[in-house]
């Protein structure tokens, strides 16, 4: 499975809405499984998003789901998962992802606390030990994935690196493949330098490498999820139809 990230211009932006469906276009023409919507040039991010940047980002989901056929999620940054999971659920998303879903972390948005209690009825990819941040609780990875596999039933578990651009490291996805039974991603830094990390995945959200500038770059996008599929040798399928 490779999702790739569609990042949104800031909200007042006058070229947001072409902008998400161009792009939208050009990740699905690269052969991406999904689309994953988010607002990423919205920083300094909110804790859990106020209300117009939520209600453009919902604009933008509905654009995108009428102009392709794959799945489309949303990720509302920082931690606004109650929020996405009601965009998904009336913009035509299928899925979501929750940075801190059961974890508990201390970010420079602030502390951001556990939205699993709070959502229903729509398809999780959840973070632990999520980047650009320190985890309070649990306080080792193994007990993060375990906490969330157990405890919250989301439908994927993603591993980061550490910043945005920074691969996992490979001991840390062999640990969250070893204390849990769901598909495990790569949830930051692959590109074609970090290929050899999709062979002990079962999938990746890819941003970051499929662009140049603020665009999505159809062939080097094309060319990176081809190589991709080569590499991926998934154990456990996600579903996101």
């Amino acid at each position: 499975m490779i999702i790739g990230v569609l990042h949104l211009l800031p909200i007042d932006d006058p070229e947001f809405f072409n902008h998400a469906v161009r792009n939208a276009r050009r990740l699905e023409e690269a052969g991406a499984d999904a689309i994953i919507v988010e607002n990423y040039y919205d920083t300094p991010f909110k804790p859990y998003a106020d209300f117009p940047r939520a209600v453009a980002v919902a604009a933008a989901v509905r654009d995108v789901v009428r102009e392709v056929s794959i799945p489309v999620g949303v990720n509302l940054l920082r931690n606004a998962c109650r929020k996405a999971a009601v965009i998904a659920r009336y913009a035509g998303g299928r899925f979501i992802r929750c940075n801190a879903y059961t974890d508990v972390v201390l970010t420079e948005s602030g502390l951001l606390l556990p939205q699993a209690p709070y959502i229903k009825g729509v398809k999780v990819l959840a973070d632990v030990h999520v980047k650009h941040g320190m985890t309070v609780y649990p306080p080792t990875l193994a007990e993060a994935v375990e906490t969330a596999s157990t405890r919250a039933a989301p439908d994927a578990i993603v591993i980061t690196g550490r910043k945005t651009g920074e691969p996992p490291d490979p001991v840390e996805i062999a640990t969250a493949r070893a204390h849990t039974d769901l598909p495990v991603l790569a949830g930051s830094g692959i590109c074609f330098n970090t290929l050899n990390l999709l062979k002990i995945v079962d999938g990746a959200i890819i941003g970051t490498c499929l662009k140049s500038g603020r665009e999505v770059d159809l062939e080097k996008a094309a060319r990176l999820i081809k190589e991709a599929r080569q590499v991926l040798k998934p154990r456990r399928a996600l579903v996101l139809r």
